[in-house]
């Protein structure tokens, strides 16, 4: 019987071998069979040392026999277990084609938003003594995007929204860089508004009225007074003046609230706005056409 004894010891040191480099070293359960086998092994030649060496000195041959295998399994079994998964599995072919579709689709759409095509318009004007030059790219799609949309007389929708805003701010910030102040940046986007060729609606567009958003007045390089005087209103307003539309009958200008001006002004909730005319060169705040003056005329909030 001293064969089964033999056995049993074998598979004992083959299954403590296994359950250490499981719970110490962390190798895979698919990789235990491995483990158990080297650790029988071991076992094997361990029974043999002990019975050829004898019993009194078994205890430190079984004890290096263990570490011996269980390092045999860390440093070339472990490597194999902790990649094996990954490179065994096959993705299934509805969901390999899934992702590889995905991944085409993420890369036109990539592609499609870095070839974004822009608008490039540069402007030239006078502003006193100085002849200023302007050069902005618009995006293509912000400016169709506005074609798209109503052109009705809900005058108020014309301002600067959300859509708009980073490239008319931009406008912004480039016309106080380039001045000293506040008020002059604000004449001088007066002044390049006023310099923007007048062109009526139905020559330009086909249509009797169509009150252009700010972005289209700058791209199509100009309209008639209601555009003009949308764009002075909308980039004022975002420079935090405060301001209205101001029609006399048959004509669009600008409002203004201004502590130190003078000439035609009118009354809107309890705020006198100084007329600004914005079709043609070189008016200034209070200046109004003669044609227009002593007619009465409609103010829209923007």
């Amino acid at each position: 019987m001293g064969w089964v004894v033999d056995v049993f010891f074998c598979a004992f040191i083959g299954i403590v071998c296994a359950i250490i480099a499981h719970f110490v070293f962390g190798i895979p359960t698919n990789n235990l069979r491995v483990i158990f086998f080297l650790g029988f092994i071991g076992g094997v030649i361990l029974d043999y040392l002990v019975n050829k060496i004898g019993s009194g000195s078994s205890t430190v041959p079984i004890i290096c026999g263990c570490i011996f295998v269980i390092g045999i399994g860390y440093f070339f079994v472990l490597p194999t277990g902790s990649d094996g998964e990954s490179d065994t599995k096959e993705i299934p072919g509805s969901i390999s084609q899934s992702i590889t579709d995905d991944s085409s689709s993420r890369l036109t759409k990539t592609t499609t938003i870095t070839q974004i095509q822009y608008y490039t318009r540069s402007y030239h004007w006078t502003y006193g003594r100085h002849s200023p030059t302007y050069t902005i790219q618009i995006p293509k799609p912000l400016y169709e995007y506005y074609q798209q949309q109503p052109h009705d007389r809900i005058y108020a929708k014309y301002a600067i929204s959300e859509r708009d805003r980073k490239v008319l701010d931009r406008v912004i910030l480039d016309f106080k860089e380039n001045t000293d102040s506040k008020t002059e940046a604000a004449y001088n986007v007066v002044a390049f508004v006023q310099s923007l060729p007048y062109f009526k609606d139905d020559i330009s567009t086909g249509y009797d009225e169509y009150p252009r958003y700010p972005i289209e007045t700058l791209v199509d390089n100009g309209g008639d007074c209601e555009d003009t005087a949308i764009l002075t209103a909308a980039l004022l307003k975002e420079m935090n003046y405060d301001v209205i539309l101001i029609s006399p009958p048959g004509h669009m200008a600008v409002g203004i609230t201004c502590s130190n001006c003078k000439g035609t002004s009118y009354t809107y909730n309890d705020k006198k706005y100084y007329y600004l005319e914005t079709t043609g060169n070189n008016w200034k705040v209070g200046q109004m056409p003669a044609k227009y003056q002593n007619s009465k005329a409609k103010v829209y909030p923007i």
